[in-house]
This record gives C-alpha cells, structure tokens and sequence, in this order.
C-alpha cells in the first residue's frame, strides 16, 4: 500500500469541497461573458448619456443625461423609422403565421413526396440573410432581372405600367415584406408543425364521433392546444423582424427616400452616416426596451388566456 498516496487524495478531495473551487471552473466563462457582454453595455450607457461625435473630435465630451433620448422621440426620421418597423413587423409576421399554419395542417395530410416538398419548403430558411438580399436583387434589377422583366410582360399583357419594386417608395416596403415572408415562413411552418405532431388524437376522435366540422375542429380544438407553439414562433419571429439589418441593408439602404428605413438601418446611418456615437448608442437601448416590452406583451396575454381557460 502507497503510504504518500491517501495524503495526496485527501488534498485533491478537500480542493474539490473548497467554496472557491466552483467558481475557479466558472472564472474563464464569466470572465469572456463579462469582456464580451457586460462591458460593452455598461460602455454603451456611457456613450448614451454623452454628446461624443466622431466627426467632431473638438468638441469636449460632456455628461448630457437623457439629453439624447429626448432629441430622439422629437425627430421625424426616428418617428417614420418607427412606424417603418411597426409596419414591417407586423404584415411581415402576420402573414408569416397564417401561411406557416396553412403549411403546416396540409402536411399533416397524406401527401406523395412529403419529405421533399418539406425539404424545399425549409431551403430559404437556412440562407443567409446578405445571400437573400443579394439573389432578390439581381432577381429585381431594373429592366434585366428576372422577376423584373417577367412582370414588366405580364404587366404590358394587361395594360398596365411595369412594376417597380425598389425603386418605388410605396412598393419597396412591400417588396421587403414579400422577401421577408418568403425567407422565414418555413420558421413558422417548422415550429407549428411540430407542435401539431406533438397534439394528442384523443380530441380529434373525439370529436369525429360528435359529427364536428373540419372547421370547428380546428377552432375549439387545434388552435387552443397550439397556444404554446404559437406563443413561441410569435415572440421569436417578431423580435427577430423587429430587428432585420442585413437585407434591408443590401436592397435598398433604407430607400427610396427613407421608404424602408427601419429602426435598424437609422440605427447604422446615425452611427456610421453621421458618427454620432452617443446618439446611435441611445437608439439601440430604445429599441431593446421596445422589443423588451413587445415580448413582455406577447407572454402576458398568453400566459392570461391560459389562465382564463384552465
């Protein structure tokens, strides 16, 4: 028997039962989070409460409080911005769920070559967002894009002027919108679809042996089960379209005019348009309590018709 070796399994046990022992196996975890997440929010707040403009390095840096959430919400381009967004946000998940739902219950049908459709289906999901802003706008280029030029003849067929998707400030939003949907309506197919393969049957037969309508069953029984899928590829759809940069970016810029402007792309023009550090800084702490408070919302009035009907 090793004499030396009981001491030495003693030390290594009573390490193990020190207090500091967990946190010595967290240090390097905490320290990343706290470089990558802490210090740049804390840094963040600071550039929000003062007046620091790249483009001006002569002016003295000063502590101007709320100073640039008030010029904020008295700007018109942050107010149109919003309303962008809003707009945005809403048809573009709006039509999202309805189209994904309508997906989902026709898959749960009988239907040859199901697994490939699906494939087909989740393909644009997995795309990058600067891969589908670069496709749709070659797709869309004036005069020479295919869509363009398949819907300038089938427009001149009936008579009418060919369409302008981008370069039209009322038909470029809802260009980005048609993208938008066509991008990440399998996000809310796949997620609604795995919810309702996940509905117990027992309802259903239920109510085939009560004679109750396809429509009835969908309403009294699908849609009240599906409540917690719903809830969330609601929650995620919208805060993610909330935010969408990357093909805004690449098609339009935020134009024609500031047509399609969103939060985000405001966002970058003030900070990397004008360099106003501190006011780009404040804008996106607005935009964080604003998707805060949409997902607050969306729990809240889910969490409260559950209650309501248990």
């Amino acid at each position: 028997m090793d004499v030396g070796a009981a001491p030495a399994r003693s030390a290594r046990a009573g390490a193990h039962d020190a207090p500091w022992f967990p946190w010595a196996l967290m240090a390097p975890t905490l320290i990343v989070l706290l470089i990558l997440g802490v210090f740049p929010f804390l840094y963040s707040l600071y550039l929000a409460s003062t007046n620091i403009i790249l483009s001006k390095p002569y002016l003295e840096t000063e502590f101007v409080g709320l100073y640039q959430y008030h010029e904020l919400v008295q700007d018109r381009r942050f107010l149109n911005a919003l309303k962008v967004t809003a707009i945005f946000t809403f048809f573009a998940v709006f039509i999202e769920f309805w189209a994904g739902l309508g997906l989902a219950l026709l898959f749960r049908r009988r239907i040859r070559g199901k697994a490939f459709f699906r494939l087909a289906i989740l393909l644009p999901m997995v795309l990058p967002p600067v891969v589908v802003g670069l496709t749709w706008r070659y797709l869309l280029y004036p005069h020479s894009g295919l869509v363009t030029y398949y819907s300038t003849l089938l427009f001149g067929f009936f008579g009418l002027p060919a369409p302008q998707f981008l370069s039209s400030p009322d038909a470029a939003l809802q260009t980005l919108i048609m993208i938008d949907v066509w991008q990440w309506t399998p996000f809310m197919f796949l997620i609604l679809h795995a919810g309702l393969a996940s509905l117990p049957p027992e309802p259903y037969e239920a109510a085939e042996i009560d004679g109750a309508s396809s429509w009835r069953v969908f309403w009294t029984i699908t849609l009240p089960m599906l409540k917690p899928s719903i809830m969330i590829a609601l929650v995620i759809r919208t805060m993610d379209a909330f935010r969408t940069y990357d093909t805004i970016a690449v098609l339009t810029k935020g134009g024609p005019g500031n047509a399609t402007e969103t939060l985000n792309i405001l966002l970058t023009n003030i900070g990397f348009g004008f360099f106003n550090i501190s006011k780009a800084a404040a804008l996106s702490f607005i935009i964080l309590v604003i998707i805060i408070t949409l997902s607050f919302l969306f729990i809240r009035v889910f969490a409260k018709k559950q209650l309501d009907e248990a």
